[in-house]
């Protein structure tokens, strides 16, 4: 079953939990998944059309998913993933 580590920032949102297991076929249903088992947290990581928030990375297993590749990135039940937030400055 894929693996979602949540970040220090978010655990107060998920009961303290510092990881959680999630079922689906693709990076956004796990994303909208772990929204919906924690709704404290679902804006902070969802925007208002139900996307992943603008200010969020997301990593699987090694690779940094762009923001328009998390909606159809596979899931493999061994994957691990990470959120983030992005980090810009200039």
């Amino acid at each position: 079953m894929p693996l979602l580590h949540i970040p220090n920032e978010f655990r107060a949102y998920c009961g303290g939990a510092d990881s959680v297991e999630l079922e689906g076929e693709t990076v956004a249903e796990l994303i909208g998944q772990l929204a919906a088992r924690f709704p404290e947290l679902e804006s902070r990581v969802l925007d208002a059309s139900g996307s992943l928030a603008a200010h969020l990375l997301v990593i699987q297993n090694d690779t940094v998913l762009r923001p328009g590749e998390v909606a159809q990135a596979r899931v493999s039940a061994g994957d691990e993933f990470r959120l983030m937030s992005a980090v810009s400055g200039g």
